[in-house]
């Protein structure tokens, strides 16, 4: 076998992979929002609100599902 390399090992893998995940996270609760289905926290939840997103110190964007839109 040859000395193939895997671009998401390593330190650059690493941050390909955050970087990833943090446009992901962002294109969903992007998502929620244009659903009406989240609020920012410190928002008045509606009766279709079933997730809520804080923004992180750091920046990030996290998700905390209320309930199960029924």
């Amino acid at each position: 076998m040859g000395n193939d390399t895997n671009p998401d090992s390593g330190e650059d893998g690493h941050e390909q992979n955050d970087e990833a995940d943090r446009r992901a996270t962002e294109k969903y609760v992007s998502d929620l929002l244009a659903r009406g289905q989240a609020v920012f926290e410190g928002e008045e939840p509606t009766s279709r609100t079933t997730h809520v997103i804080k923004r992180e110190d750091d920046g990030r964007l996290t998700v905390r599902r209320l309930r199960f839109l029924s």
